[in-house]
């Protein structure tokens, strides 16, 4: 199913929660260190000041980061500036395993999203199982308030295409469009994409 399709077929309904996505901001690529020990590089902190600027994130109750140190960074950065609890979540961390490469890394992610063994890299279903148990129990606790959760753009394709119901090339297509730092918004009642990661016009 396609994303666009997924989204005008979720069920219709009033007022509702949101669960806000957040794709952690810019990196500084260490090849010589895993990619989960990686910090934020200076425009990513500079692009995390800016997102937390945003209105939109006053109405939060709180935010769950994955314990990565560019994921956590970026949850800070926003908690700071409203004044948000952080909780570490370590089931919201990325795909275990994967090994940076420049080049070839997106053809890698193309086959993994279509369930096929990678090297190394936590199988899709355990990681997809994982991510959407975690999320899902954050929104059941958030007791119908607006809540954020700060991953990794691997992390939330697998979340929002098991979620969607997206096959592989839309999901790979979800996740070649996600930015650093970027956001997307669930409705929490219907379930439904709201706003898709980069999209152009602005949560209200």
């Amino acid at each position: 199913m396609s994303l666009r399709r997924a989204q005008a077929e979720g069920p219709a309904g009033g007022p509702a929660a949101r669960l806000y996505l957040v794709r952690h901001a810019a990196v500084t690529v260490r090849p010589d260190q895993p990619s989960e020990q990686w910090h934020l590089s200076f425009e990513g902190r500079q692009a995390a000041e800016a997102l937390a600027e945003e209105p939109f994130w006053a109405g939060l109750g709180g935010l769950h980061t994955s314990p990565e140190p560019k994921a956590t960074a970026t949850a800070q950065r926003i908690a700071a500036r409203h004044g948000l609890p952080i909780r570490i979540e370590r089931d919201l961390r990325e795909v275990e395993g994967r090994v940076w490469i420049a080049e070839g890394f997106q053809e890698r992610v193309r086959r993994y999203l279509t369930g096929e063994p990678i090297d190394s890299w936590e199988p899709r279903e355990a990681a997809q199982t994982r991510v959407r148990g975690c999320i899902d129990g954050i929104a059941a606790r958030s007791e119908g308030s607006e809540v954020g959760v700060v991953s990794h753009g691997l992390a939330l394709t697998l979340y929002l295409g098991d979620l969607l119901g997206l096959d592989a090339t839309a999901a790979y297509q979800l996740w070649t469009g996600i930015g650093l730092p970027d956001v997307a918004v669930v409705d929490l009642h219907s379930r439904r994409l709201e706003r898709e990661f980069r999209d152009a016009g602005a949560v209200k």
